[in-house]
């Protein structure tokens, strides 16, 4: 689990569409099965839709402060890497 979670810091889109691909129950239990909301996040914030996936499959989502912690902790590596991407495309 350890070396699918770094794959998932490294490549996001990439671990999350195989994840998606092999095991869908871990993709579409925390949107009700509804597959427009993995999609769209596949395409906007994937480390953080990775990270909801991961929170509600442990059985933390936003219940607890450790679910809170993996989505915040997602939304800044998503914010971290659109930042990143502006500072190149400047030079």
């Amino acid at each position: 689990m350890c070396f699918i979670a770094l794959l998932g810091l490294l490549a996001p889109r990439i671990v999350f569409f195989l994840l998606w691909l092999f095991t869908p129950a871990f993709v579409l239990a925390p949107f009700a099965g509804v597959w427009v909301w993995p999609l769209l996040g596949i395409i906007i914030l994937p480390t953080t839709t990775l990270a909801y996936c991961w929170a509600v499959a442990m059985g933390y989502a936003f219940g607890s402060v450790s679910g809170l912690f993996l989505l915040a902790v997602g939304l800044l590596i998503d914010l971290g890497l659109f930042g990143a991407g502006r500072g190149v495309a400047r030079r």
